[in-house]
C-alpha cells in the first residue's frame, strides 16, 4: 500500500504541481485525468492528498473542498486579495470594480494597495474617493521598500494574493516582502502604454505562518455567476442607502425615487463609480439576454 500525504499546492506549471506538506517537505505531483478534467482541476492554493512515489514525487488522489476560488488570477482558498493599482499604468477602475465584486462574492477580504506613492499621491486620493467606504486602502512604494502597511494583513495561517494590471508592481511588492521569491519584473510598453506581462504562472510562497501568492497580471476580469439584479448586493455602500428606495428590488438604474441615485446627485456617493456600476449592470443584462 502506498503512503499518503497531504499539503497545499504552491506551484502549477503545465500540469505539474509542487505540493508543500505541513512539515515543510515539497513533492512534485501529477494529477490523473479523472481529477484534471472535472470541475476540480488542480490549481494553486488547493489542499490535496497525494500518494507517494519514489524520489520526492507523488500522484494527487483528492482535491479537498475549497472555501473559495478566484478565476483570474486562478487561485483557491484565499483570505486576502491585494488589489494593486498605481499611477502608471493609468488605473483601470472598471477592472478594480470587478475584482472587488468577485472578492465579495467569494468572501475574500479585498485590500486596495496603491503602489508607486513615491511618484504621485493623486492616485491614492482618487482611489479613496471611489472605494474608501467599502475597502481598506493603503499606500506603498515597492521601489523604496515602504511596504510595512501590508504586514497586518499577512496574519497567521492566511493566504494572500495579488491582483491587478500588469506593471503596477505586484511582483516588485512580492520581492520586497519575500526577496527569495526573485520574481521577474517588467515595465510599461512604450507602444501601448500598458503593462508588460512578466509573471507566467502562479506560485505560492511561505510568508511567516501564512502564504503569499505571485499571480499573473491581467487586463480583463469577468463577473462569474452574478445576475444583473444581484449586482447591487455586492456594493455595501449602495446597500446601506437602498433601504430608502421606493422599491425593495430597486436596481438603481431606471426606477423612480431611487435613494442611491439621489445620493449620487447629492455628492454622497462617488458619481464615477456609480456610472461604472450602471455599465456593469447593462453588461450583465445584455449577456443574460443573449444567453437565451
Amino acid at each position: 500500500m502506498m503512503a499518503t500525504e497531504s499539503g497545499v499546492v504552491v506551484k502549477s506549471v503545465s500540469g505539474v504541481f509542487t505540493v508543500l506538506t505541513d512539515n515543510g517537505q515539497k513533492y512534485v505531483c501529477f494529477a490523473p485525468k479523472k481529477i484534471r478534467y472535472n470541475d476540480l482541476d488542480v490549481i494553486v492554493g488547493d489542499k490535496v492528498t497525494f500518494d507517494l512515489l519514489r524520489h520526492g514525487k507523488g500522484v494527487v488522489s483528492e482535491v479537498l473542498p475549497r472555501r473559495n476560488k478566484l478565476a483570474r488570477p486562478e487561485i483557491a482558498n484565499v483570505d486576502v486579495c491585494f488589489v494593486v493599482l498605481a499611477c502608471e499604468p493609468e488605473p483601470d477602475l472598471y477592472l478594480c470594480d470587478k475584482v472587488l465584486i468577485n472578492c465579495f462574492q467569494e468572501h475574500i477580504e479585498p485590500v486596495i494597495v496603491v503602489n508607486k506613492t513615491d511618484m504621485s499621491t493623486e492616485t491614492i486620493e482618487n482611489v479613496a474617493a471611489n472605494y474608501g467606504k467599502i475597502a481598506d486602502i493603503v499606500g506603498v512604494s515597492a521601489l523604496k521598500g515602504d511596504i510595512s502597511a501590508l504586514n497586518k494583513y499577512l496574519a497567521k495561517g492566511k493566504v494572500a494574493c495579488f491582483a491587478g494590471q500588469s506593471a503596477v508592481g505586484k511582483t516588485s511588492l512580492l520581492n520586497a516582502i519575500l526577496p527569495e521569491a526573485k520574481g521577474e519584473t517588467g515595465g510599461i510598453s512604450e507602444k501601448s502604454g500598458r503593462g508588460v506581462h512578466t509573471t507566467r504562472h502562479s506560485s505560492l510562497y511561505k510568508a511567516g505562518d501564512g502564504f503569499l501568492a505571485d499571480t499573473c497580471g491581467f487586463s480583463l476580469c469577468d463577473l462569474q455567476g452574478i445576475r444583473s439584479d444581484e449586482l447591487r448586493m455586492y456594493l455595501d455602500d449602495f446597500v446601506n442607502i437602498a433601504y430608502n428606495c421606493r422599491y425593495p428590488s430597486c436596481t438603481h438604474t431606471v426606477e423612480p425615487d431611487c435613494a442611491v441615485k439621489a445620493a449620487v446627485a447629492a455628492g454622497e456617493l462617488n458619481e464615477a463609480r456609480y456610472r461604472r456600476y450602471v455599465e456593469e449592470f447593462n453588461e450583465l443584462k445584455e449577456a443574460e439576454k443573449n444567453r437565451y
